[in-house]
């Protein structure tokens, strides 16, 4: 896992020149005129999307949206760019989708590293992008990322290589820091002896790395780690820290570019779980844009969460329990 920690940069500058050869190659099979951009995928395979999108909103007209559901929503239609993403090809509910999509002629890219998808876009005819091996579907991510948003350059809807640039630049100067474990000390001790956590990203900010660092924190460190989008948790799960036996330990991610209203709602919730006694941890934020200050919390939550994994002494590559459910789908018959 730690060497797969260490290639960052390397993935990234690998999906842009996948996103170059698959565009010179399918250009003229791309839809010309599209109201909408769909991202379809689950897990590790789905958190591209979901950070794509966070960029999309700030930078672009066009509406995106997040598809976690076999089931396709009637809004996506022919005026859809669809990217089905799924790194094994055989996600169920990706695969539920992709039949529909193809079904009704949706313009959809397919990116996988095997299986039923690449299967169905072959036969279809669908253009794809055969991804290169990674150890886990989650340490594919910055192929996905290079890829969707050097796609999205080219189609000239957002500046997707200055973004995956910024990426690499801060690849490049974080990695061998934190390839250092003490760099993590702080982090390592405020949440021992945690078995579970909250993890919480700002609405329009970080919230989508925020979640995907609650995934790593499942994956590599077999925590209980639970995702919350802030301030709509303030309007609820607050409360459900009230009388709290066991006080919650909170890792609030955010950036410096927060509006004044969020940036003092964030500072309040903060003295609230402190006066309850909660454990609340800023993860460090480093960067002088957003988009390198996003990044970053990537790179932190990917390297913390194998470090706290290692810690607890929990195999940081294996995911025991989803290979059982994924075999309990089949005896169920679930295709």
């Amino acid at each position: 896992m730690i060497n797969e920690l260490t290639l960052w940069s390397k993935k990234l500058k690998d999906g842009l020149d996948l996103a170059h050869n698959f565009y010179f190659e399918n250009s003229a099979r791309l839809p010309k005129n599209i109201n909408k951009i769909a991202f379809f995928g689950m897990g590790g395979s789905g958190i591209a999307g979901r950070i794509v999108k966070t960029f999309l909103d700030k930078k672009s007209n066009i509406p995106s949206f997040i598809i976690d559901s076999p089931d396709v929503p009637k809004y996506i239609d022919t005026n859809t760019l669809c990217f089905v993403i799924t790194y094994s090809g055989n996600t169920w509910e990706t695969i539920n989708a992709l039949n529909y999509l193809s079904e009704n002629f949706i313009p959809t890219i397919v990116i996988s590293h095997n299986g039923q998808a690449l299967k169905i876009a072959e036969t279809k005819n669908l253009p794809f992008i055969l991804l290169p091996n990674s150890s886990q579907p989650r340490a594919a991510l910055g192929h996905f990322l290079g890829l969707i948003l050097g796609i999205l350059d080219l189609m000239k809807i957002i500046n997707g290589k200055e973004i995956v640039e910024i990426f690499i630049k801060q690849a490049n100067l974080y990695t061998p820091k934190f390839e250092d474990e003490s760099y993590f000390n702080e982090f390592l001790y405020a949440s021992n002896g945690y078995e579970s956590f909250h993890v919480w990203g700002i609405a329009g900010d970080s919230a989508e790395f925020a979640y995907r660092a609650q995934t790593q924190f499942n994956e590599n460190s077999k925590v209980r780690a639970v995702f919350s989008s802030f301030p709509e948790c303030c309007h609820n799960l607050l409360a459900g820290f009230t009388d709290c036996k066991e006080k919650p330990l909170v890792l609030m991610f955010s950036t410096d570019f927060l509006s004044t209203n969020l940036e003092k709602a964030v500072e309040a919730t903060g003295e609230i779980l402190k006066e309850i006694g909660a454990v609340l941890y800023k993860a460090p934020v480093l960067g002088n844009n957003w988009e390198g200050q996003l990044f970053h919390m990537i790179l932190w939550s990917d390297f913390a969460s194998y470090y706290l994994g290692k810690k607890r002494g929990a195999n940081t590559v294996e995911v025991k329990l989803i290979e059982q459910l994924k075999a309990k789908h089949k005896t169920k018959g679930i295709k």
